[in-house]
């Protein structure tokens, strides 16, 4: 890198460290609500009776902020001090238990997630998760208490299942949920440390399938998993279908990670995976934008 590269990037994160930066949900529609099929996605999501008078009120107040404070030392510090989310639990016995693995909360594990950075200002460990969602009232509601009554329901109506299996596959479904949310921050702080205007918000990333953005990029995080996402193959859907249709087109980046090799260490991207990105971003970030009709 040359030195006036070196300077300009230097002022780049000077004047993005010295910014208050903020993210509401018109933020997050005002951008990715222009497609038919997100439209359907909002309006689908906005009628469901058991979300319209809870989550949707909640998450569309939410607004992004203290996610932007963090730096990537602050999330390579939680990696190092957290206990281990899976615990003891073998893979093998927690998907065996189908009723938790295609169990959805009417609050998303990233609500809950985004909720608790916002409430207390830092990025949790495992340990001080469990802690917030226990104690505090809100996360209880969304979290604690539904995954609660339905350990309970599975373990009530599985004959020959005890409990403590039933459990073990709460956790570790919870468990991979908050891995994912400290894969997505460390990539989002690496991004921005980069330069980068890297955004986030719990409605994008739940309803729109965009873990994070800059500029018109949507960017996913991704473990090869064939049951729910690899490559373009999968059950979930996929952001480039839902955003489809844009006019200007969004662009699309995707960090694909394989699966984990060791157990007991939070499984996070390459330095030179990190890299990568944040030359791929800094590189579309440049380039004009099409207009309608197609011309910059």
């Amino acid at each position: 890198m040359s030195r006036l590269a070196r300077s300009l990037q230097a002022c780049a994160q000077f004047r993005m460290a010295m910014m208050i930066f903020r993210t509401t949900a018109q933020d997050v529609l005002g951008l990715f609500n222009v497609t038919p099929q997100t439209r359907q996605a909002l309006a689908d999501w906005r009628a469901d009776n058991s979300k319209k008078d809870t989550v949707v009120p909640f998450v569309e107040a939410h607004e992004t902020s203290s996610v932007y404070q963090l730096e990537p030392g602050d999330v390579e510090r939680v990696c190092r001090t957290t206990e281990h989310a899976l615990g003891e639990v073998k893979r093998v016995t927690a998907e065996s238990i189908q009723d938790i693995v295609d169990w959805h909360p009417d609050f998303a594990f990233m609500h809950v997630l985004h909720y608790c950075v916002e409430a207390t200002s830092e990025l949790p460990t495992w340990q001080r998760f469990c802690e917030f969602v226990r104690e505090d009232r809100q996360a209880r509601a969304m979290l604690w208490r539904p995954a609660q009554e339905e350990v309970q329901r599975v373990a009530s109506s599985s004959a020959g299942i005890s409990r403590s299996i039933v459990k073990d596959a709460m956790r570790w479904r919870v468990g991979n949920a908050y891995y994912s949310f400290l894969r997505e921050i460390y990539v989002t702080t690496h991004l921005r440390a980069a330069g980068l205007d890297v955004r986030m918000h719990p409605l994008a990333d739940a309803l729109f399938r965009v873990d994070f953005w800059c500029g018109r990029t949507a960017c996913s995080l991704l473990v090869k998993n064939s049951k729910f996402h690899k490559d373009d193959e999968g059950r979930k859907r996929q952001t480039s279908e839902l955003l489809s249709g844009a006019m200007p087109p969004f662009q699309f980046h995707k960090i694909q990670l394989e699966r984990a090799s060791r157990f007991g260490v939070v499984h996070l991207p390459g330095a030179e995976q990190i890299e990568l990105a944040a030359k791929q971003l800094h590189t579309v970030v440049q380039m004009p934008s099409p207009g309608v009709d197609g011309q910059s």
